[in-house]
């Protein structure tokens, strides 16, 4: 998606849950492991294991209102 959109891996964000997904975590400018196995959590950028998946939208800076 990336190359076809012609943005550069620095400026994308790859979330994942297991070690199939640690290839697409490690090129992506910011990888996040969401509840994710142990592996995954080591290797990652950033690991959330509790909490919906709008949280990550929060921690990246976006607001949604009421």
């Amino acid at each position: 998606i990336a190359k076809k959109e012609n943005i550069d891996l620095r400026q994308t964000v790859a979330i994942g849950d297991g070690a199939n997904d640690l290839p697409m975590l490690k090129i992506a400018g910011l990888g996040v492991a969401y509840h994710a196995k142990e592996i995954v959590n080591q290797k990652a950028d950033h690991s959330f294991q509790h909490g919906p998946m709008n949280h990550i939208l929060h921690f990246l800076g976006f607001s949604f209102p009421n």
